[in-house]
């Protein structure tokens, strides 16, 4: 910075360069800044043309690589936060304005430092715009790592002021409050009301009875002497209140600026105190009703215990054990640490933090006991005040969770023996996607997959990391199953070491005992085999799938020559009975054709559609007797599809009673209808089949007719198990048909 300003005073550019030479034989021992000049060329190129050693060491450069065009802004030396700062330096040193920045640079160690960089353009005249700029540059790296050292010791003295139950409050030289901690805040409020906010007067909360006196204390502490003081209703508020108030004084810079206020509510420990100085009655009254023994020792006798103590230890009276030496009824394991804590209390007249001990009850027998305790001066007596908890069911609870915690224990060593024995591949994620759980297998696929180790602790985005398409589809996966889906999905994924595997992941949220989502889980399972044998199979069956339409279709066009030749025999046989008996078998065969050509056109061969079936059937009967202008019909039927066991006699059988109502119901040239109803039901179809033609004679018994037809019919029905009929209706004939159908 003095070196910047320097260069600024001279004006005359010859005595500028002397001066400069001058300077810069003296930059190495006079200035600890890293300096630094830099040309600007006519083309704007930036050239560093000078600098002192230790701007060169920080760089990591020598003098030989000085003279060459540099980028203003190379990221590879400067934080990418302050990138668009060191461009708008650049930009305003160009125009000519003097900049003095802070920012952060890359040393030749790769480190981050903090730099405060102050910089002076020299303007050209001739040339109208900036030639050099002039720089010194301070290290402030040690400073910025103070401040955070400084900034984490704040951190963490103001975290152990919030801990403590003590209030404790910080004023400056004025009186006004600075900090107040949590508990501070909190209980003030809670029992007296007050607001303790930044920059109030502490005075003007202190009841005036004690403001004098309390401001004396404060005094005291700024002369730079520790205080304490006990007030009663140091607030001006309803309730009583005994608080006890330590000021110490806070120096800053070698004077003493701030004191801090440490407040203890000790009421009940007031109210206690003077119960015991009142009247031993009174004590007695109020530690027979305590849950936990309580007792009192002097010079290492017994003096009292309460009548839970006595249940405690096996006694009756209080005369069994007044006046007997404690040493009798403490265990011999635990005699010598009594011994020093009661000791150090009666020394250091400071209380007893809670200790398990163990004791011995008249019969002899143990006891785990929790003692706490204080020491206390009462009629120029030293006492010793004792409060004994009985843990036995705690340490017994205590045993029995260490056995569980055990079980547990080896139950988890069982459990991860038996993930690490599963083939498949099993890991468990917390919500950050931090693996917290992974099994043997699990690595060696990843390392297969992607040539990484992944471990317990690391994120799961990083097994694959190099390909952003495998880290974000890793991701969103994952993060579906942190939302509690539960799912599972194929992938076919090359690896490193095979070129195509099949993986199919299971994934599923992991939940505490509230049932709140902790993480989530995924398992995963190589079914390449699998996968190769499925599409083996799958190959395998559209082959067989095509071999069968193929089948089906010879099979038709079989039975299309066998009708052909029946039709060839019609045309060389004069006897109008045989020529009859023969278009009756031609129009069977058809109608068997036509179920084989609806296999073998239908997507799938496994069954026919019906419904297009019959209307295929029915065009062709009605055209083979020749009654299509006189003759309708109309078929009603849902989505009907009918394997090759149903198809065909199903076929025979509407062939015969279609056939029949062709032949007879319209005689001569009259004109009428054959219609067809087929719906599903429980266990089957509902077929209803008629016409509205003459109908059958009244003595037709169809279950017993001695035509070929309807015995065929019958036949057929039966071996179906079809429960089937006319049924009576005023015009023309009805068939219903039952025909149950196994699911």
């Amino acid at each position: 910075m003095a070196f910047a300003k320097l260069l600024k005073w001279f004006q005359n550019r010859n005595l500028r360069k002397k001066i400069e030479k001058e300077i810069r034989a003296l930059a190495p021992e006079v200035f600890n800044d890293y300096l630094y000049r830099v040309d600007v060329l006519d083309n704007g190129n930036l050239i560093l043309s000078w600098a002192n050693e230790g701007f060169l060491k920080f760089c990591g450069i020598t003098a030989e690589d000085l003279n060459h065009p540099w980028a203003a802004a190379d990221p590879k030396y400067f934080h990418q936060d302050d990138l668009d700062l060191i461009r708008q330096r650049v930009r305003s040193l160009l125009s000519g304005a003097s900049r003095v920045d802070e920012y952060r640079a890359y040393g030749p160690d790769g480190q981050i430092r903090w730099l405060r960089d102050h910089a002076h353009p020299i303007w050209d005249p001739d040339k109208k715009r900036v030639a050099q700029i002039y720089g010194s540059i301070q290290d402030l790296t040690p400073l910025r790592k103070s401040e955070i050292v400084l900034q984490d010791q704040l951190s963490y003295t103001n975290i152990l002021l919030d801990s403590t139950e003590e209030w404790v409050i910080r004023v400056n030289q004025a009186g006004k409050i600075q900090y107040v901690n949590s508990s501070g805040r909190s209980e003030v409020r809670r029992q007296f009301g007050i607001e303790l906010l930044p920059d109030s007067k502490i005075l003007s909360l202190i009841s005036e009875t004690h403001r004098e006196i309390f401001q004396a204390q404060l005094n005291k502490a700024f002369s730079g002497d520790k205080a304490k003081w006990h007030f009663s209703k140091l607030f001006p508020v309803q309730p009583n209140s005994e608080l006890e108030v330590s000021f110490a004084p806070l120096s800053k810079e070698g004077a003493i600026k701030e004191v801090v206020i440490f407040l203890k509510d000790v009421t009940l420990r007031t109210v206690w105190e003077t119960a015991l100085l009142a009247s031993e009655e009174k004590y007695r009254r109020l530690v027979e009703v305590s849950p936990d023994a309580i007792g009192l020792h002097a010079d290492g006798k017994v003096i009292y215990i309460n009548q839970t103590g006595l249940k405690m230890l096996g006694y009756n009276t209080l005369e069994e054990v007044e006046g007997r030496p404690i040493i009798e009824f403490i265990h011999p394991d635990s005699r010598q640490i009594v011994a020093e804590r009661v000791l150090k209390a009666m020394l250091k007249s400071e209380p007893l933090e809670p200790m398990e001990e163990k004791f011995i009850r008249k019969d002899g027998s143990e006891i785990s006991v929790e003692v706490s305790g204080v020491a206390f001066e009462q009629r120029g007596q030293k006492l010793m005040q004792v409060i004994v908890r009985d843990i036995t069911e705690r340490k017994k609870a205590e045993h029995e969770l260490g056995e569980l915690r055990k079980k547990i224990l080896q139950t988890n060593d069982r459990l991860q023996a038996i993930i690490e024995g599963v083939k498949d591949c099993i890991c468990a994620v917390d919500m950050d996607l931090r693996i917290i759980s992974c099994n043997t297998a699990f690595e060696l696929m990843v390392w297969k997959l992607y040539g990484k180790r992944i471990t317990v602790g690391q994120k799961i985005w990083d097994i694959g990391i190099d390909n952003p398409e495998e880290r974000d589809r890793i991701i969103r996966n994952w993060s579906r199953a942190l939302t509690g889906e539960v799912f599972k999905t194929e992938r076919k994924i090359s690896g490193l070491v095979k070129d195509s595997i099949v993986l199919e992941i299971n994934y599923s949220s992991i939940r505490d005992e509230s049932h709140n989502m902790i993480g989530a889980t995924q398992i995963i399972r190589d079914v390449t085999d699998r996968y190769q044998y499925e599409e083996t199979l799958r190959k395998s069956l559209d082959e067989k799938e095509v071999m069968l339409k193929e089948i089906h279709h010879r099979v038709k066009n079989n039975l299309q020559v066998v009708s052909s030749l029946l039709s060839l025999q019609t045309d060389f046989t004069d006897d109008p009975k045989l020529v009859t008996i023969l278009k009756e078998c031609e129009r069977r065969i058809q109608s068997m054709a036509l179920v084989h050509k609806e296999l073998y056109q239908n997507d799938t061969i496994a069954d026919a559609d019906f419904t297009e079936y019959l209307n295929n059937l029915l065009v062709a009967l009605v055209q083979s007797f020749g009654a299509n202008k006189r003759v309708g019909y109309s078929i009603e039927s849902q989505d009907i599809r009918l394997n090759l066991d149903f198809a065909i006699p199903l076929a025979l059988v509407f062939n015969e009673l279609v056939s029949n109502s062709l032949k007879y119901a319209f005689p001569g040239n009259q004109k009428g209808e054959i219609f067809i109803s087929i719906s599903k039901i429980e266990n089957g179809l509902s077929i209803s089949i008629g016409d509205n033609g003459v109908g059958l004679p009244k003595n037709v018994d169809v279950r017993n007719s001695e035509g070929l037809g309807l015995q065929l019919v019958g036949m057929l029905l039966d071996k179906l198990k079809a429960k089937w009929g006319l049924e009576t209706v005023d015009l023309g004939t009805r068939y219903k048909i039952e025909l149950p159908i196994p699911k």
